[in-house]
């Protein structure tokens, strides 16, 4: 067996709010639109990695988890369809014993924005409602894929930026990015425009006779954060959460973001609800908890 091995104390936190999210969703949404004639459910895992991850607590101690896309196969409802992606045949081959032949569920050998693309583009979003989600290695999630996603309208995002990763590239001195650091950051972020919204002229120049100008960082993780945020909202219908940074302590590795593609009021009403009710339980520290209490649940028509 491969054993993925990655993360801290965030990858507890970040699984726990899917596997609760996931259950949420697919209770709300079993009698959706009508008990007759249901929505069909889907979910897509772009970087499913194996299905177990071995993380190592705070002591230092490893410890092997469910990931997240045992946490989907095994959500209760179940999903109707299961997309399970990454690159990594080891990972590939790991996946396809944890899916057991079973029909529903299918693994996908490719790069996680190509497979994204043709799985998008052949479900029937009219009667199918799904979650989504992005925990990509690195800056590997490009831009054009999220518009994809936003473009359905019937797709719940959860979203792990990768802040850390997105600060190294953007370097302190602008002269710093070479042109495939700054390719990144365009694929990354949608846009050139980083280049004005992070940096300005340095004011030291104006001190040091003849010395040329330079461009500085002028934008900390938390701004980065927000832009990313509106960014976000601009191309996302529904509703976008507020930047979680994780750790919650110390430099932040990555800010996780929920995003609602559909629109409609009642379905951005229910998401928005369970979302920050999450948000609410991770700022009280119960997310982890035995105690922790449950998702509030609905079940009035219409709402998806």
């Amino acid at each position: 067996m491969t054993k993925h091995s990655f993360g801290g104390q965030w990858t507890f936190i970040k699984l726990e709010v899917l596997k609760r999210y996931l259950e949420f969703f697919n209770t709300a949404l079993q009698n959706q639109p009508n008990p007759n004639n249901p929505f069909s459910r889907v979910y897509i895992d772009a970087f499913a990695g194996t299905g177990e991850c071995e993380v190592k607590l705070d002591d230092g101690t490893p410890s092997t988890i469910s990931g997240s896309a045992k946490i989907a196969i095994e959500t209760s409802p179940e999903f109707h369809q299961i997309h399970l992606i990454d690159l990594n045949p080891k990972h590939v081959a790991e996946l396809q014993r944890l899916g057991n032949g079973a029909a529903r569920i299918k693994i996908h050998e490719e790069d996680a924005n190509s497979a994204l693309e043709k799985i998008i583009s052949q479900i029937t979003w009219r009667n199918t409602r799904g979650v989504l989600f992005l925990d990509p290695y690195g800056m590997a999630a490009r831009w054009q894929t999220l518009e994809r996603i936003a473009a359905t309208e019937a797709l719940d995002l959860w979203y792990l930026f990768p802040i850390s990763a997105v600060c190294r590239q953007a370097a302190n001195d602008f002269s710093k990015i070479d042109e495939h650091k700054a390719a990144a950051l365009d694929n990354v972020l949608g846009t050139t425009e980083w280049r004005t919204a992070f940096y300005e002229k340095s004011n030291q120049d104006s001190l040091i006779e003849g010395a040329l100008p330079t461009m500085q960082r002028i934008a900390n993780p938390t701004q980065i954060a927000t832009y990313v945020h509106i960014r976000l909202s601009a191309i996302f219908k529904g509703w976008v959460s507020p930047p979680i940074f994780l750790p919650e302590n110390g430099s932040p590795m990555f800010v996780l973001f929920f995003a609602v593609s559909n629109p409609s009021e009642a379905a951005v009403k229910l998401s928005k609800k369970a979302a920050e009710h999450l948000f609410n339980m991770l700022k009280t520290k119960k997310i982890g908890s035995l105690h922790a209490s449950k998702l509030p649940s609905e079940n009035q028509p219409g709402l998806f």
